[in-house]
């Protein structure tokens, strides 16, 4: 098996759900994304398909790290992209790219 240029592991994002104005007490969290692991291989491609509010752009938006995950992993070419940020980060987004469907041309 070819080695995985991008492998995801166990990813997880929840946001809290928070009460309060003055003193913010969290009280429950909005499960977005829940365990999605895969890995790719040079050469594969992957679509991400479901529901609307599945969580299809959330994921998405972990990979290019617009959002930080919760919980798991996200490792290009050998890297753990969770782990950077300024100059590491921005060398690393320049060979990401998400390219969202158009639901009007499907």
């Amino acid at each position: 098996m070819p080695e995985a240029i991008l492998e995801v592991r166990d990813l997880v994002k929840h946001y809290p759900l928070t009460q309060g104005i003055l003193f913010r007490k969290r009280v429950g969290a909005v499960k977005a994304v829940d365990g999605v692991s895969f890995a790719l291989a040079r050469g594969e491609t992957l679509g991400i398909v479901g529901e609307s509010g599945c969580g299809k752009s959330t994921v998405a938006k972990m990979l290019v790290n617009l959002e930080r995950p919760t919980a798991g992993s996200i490792s290009y070419k050998g890297e753990d992209l969770t782990r950077l940020s300024g100059k590491a980060l921005k060398a690393v987004r320049r060979n990401i790219q998400m390219v969202f469907q158009d639901p009007y041309t499907s």
